[in-house]
């Protein structure tokens, strides 16, 4: 009995099944190397991110609500952001945030361990 058929038959549905997937298109957070530690000046918005959710300058708050209340703080003028993700925080809470944060302009977003 020959097996040949049967490994000719496997390989073409692996190349079918290769050829007709689609492939999640991935985004990317922009992340700047740290610098020099130190004390430098203050940041205008202090956020935390842990497992209860996000709290901006120590309020309790969803996602999209900080969101609309950080573009108010950078319609006032701020500038900086320290975003600080809390133990029970998760990778994809800190990357929601993270990009939710970054569509806002001209604010510059540090992330603090």
């Amino acid at each position: 009995m020959s097996l040949t058929s049967l490994i000719d038959v496997i390989f073409l549905l692996l190349l079918f099944f290769m050829l007709s997937s689609t492939f999640s298109r991935f985004g990317k957070v922009d992340l700047a190397a740290g610098g020099q530690g130190g004390a430098g000046p203050a940041p205008d918005i202090f956020l935390t991110v842990d497992g209860q959710g996000l709290r901006l300058n120590g309020l309790a708050m969803d996602l999209e609500g900080a969101a609309e209340a950080v573009t108010d703080l950078v319609g006032k003028g701020a500038k900086t952001a320290l975003l600080l993700p809390g133990g029970d925080a998760s990778t994809q809470d800190l990357v929601a945030a993270l990009d939710r944060l970054g569509a806002i302009a001209p604010l510059q977003i540090t992330v603090a361990r």
